[in-house]
């Protein structure tokens, strides 16, 4: 008996093996659903990043306001490029080494 049911199994096996795996339902309309799950996907948020490229512009702007305000509204001008950084520097420096520090 177990000899009959084996050979049985295997037929069926055989016969599964020789039959070829039915994709018509798969294949049909394939790039519809494609593109719809490669839509669904972008119509997502937008990434931040794309965002701060977007709003390079405006910061701009901004600079070249700021810049032009800072230039034109400056009562007192130094003809040195550095002087808003270095003004106070000497006396500090003075002060120090005569204090010892």
């Amino acid at each position: 008996m177990g000899d009959n049911s084996d050979e049985k199994l295997e037929q069926l096996f055989a016969a599964a093996r020789s039959g070829g795996i039915d994709t018509a339902s798969l294949e049909e309309h394939f790039e519809t659903r494609l593109m719809a799950r490669i839509a669904e996907r972008n119509a997502g948020s937008m990434p931040w990043y794309l965002l701060v490229w977007r709003m390079i512009p405006g910061f701009a702007v901004a600079t070249l306001i700021t810049a032009a305000c800072s230039l034109i509204f400056n009562p007192s001008r130094y003809s040195d490029l550095f002087a808003g950084i270095t003004v106070g520097q000497e006396d500090t420096i003075t002060i120090s080494s005569l204090v010892g520090e």
